[in-house]
């Protein structure tokens, strides 16, 4: 398992919040899935940003960022779309507070942190992989779309985007307690040590 620092990841306490900002973080990789939130970003509405935050790991990771950087002058939304710099972990809560909300585009079978750490912030998290389902809880209907589906993506991202800044800041802070409950590090530790005791158990 993969435990939360949620000391770390803390929701933000001044009330920061950029109401303007979608915020993609991850690797530049081909198995992230960006293409689905670049397509459905033109269907949003025209005073939001895109901000993407992750590195390249390779030339693979090259080729597919010029893929990308060729999808946002096609959709001519290149003077909305921005690119960052990857940061330190102790920087990314800074990043995740600030922002309207958090999309994670990483299909089913892959382990990717960056969700749980955002909605550990505090923020709204969409995202496209259902083994998220548990975490998601009560918000599942309204935050989970479906892998690939860029149409699917721009309504639930235009339902959470519609919604008033007190209505959002709720459904991060109940992400919040779900991260707390189930991921984070305090009770990653009382899992291990359960299963050594079940091990012990069974000798």
């Amino acid at each position: 398992g993969q435990g939360i620092d949620v000391a770390l990841f803390t929701p933000a306490t001044d009330g920061n919040v950029r109401e303007d900002v979608i915020l993609c973080v991850g690797r530049l990789s081909r198995v992230k899935d960006h293409p689905t939130l670049i397509r459905a970003f033109p269907l949003l509405p025209e005073n939001f940003r895109l901000v993407i935050l992750g590195a390249t790991a390779g030339a693979p990771d090259e080729a597919y960022l010029a893929e990308l950087r060729k999808l946002i002058a096609e959709l001519k939304i290149g003077d909305r779309v921005v690119f960052e710099k990857p940061v330190p972990p102790t920087e990314l809560p800074a990043h995740f507070r600030s922002c309207t909300v958090h999309v994670n585009l990483t299909p089913a079978g892959f382990g990717d942190k960056v969700a749980w750490e955002a909605m550990s912030c505090g923020r709204p998290c969409l995202v496209a992989n259902a083994d998220f389902a548990e975490t998601l809880g009560d918000t599942r209907d309204a935050l989970l779309f479906k892998t690939g589906d860029s149409a699917d993506l721009a309504a639930k991202l235009t339902a959470v985007l519609a919604q008033t800044p007190a209505a959002r800041a709720a459904i991060g802070l109940y992400q919040r307690t779900q991260v707390e409950r189930l991921h984070s590090l305090p009770r990653l530790a009382d899992r291990v040590l359960a299963e050594i005791s079940q091990c012990r158990v069974r000798r």
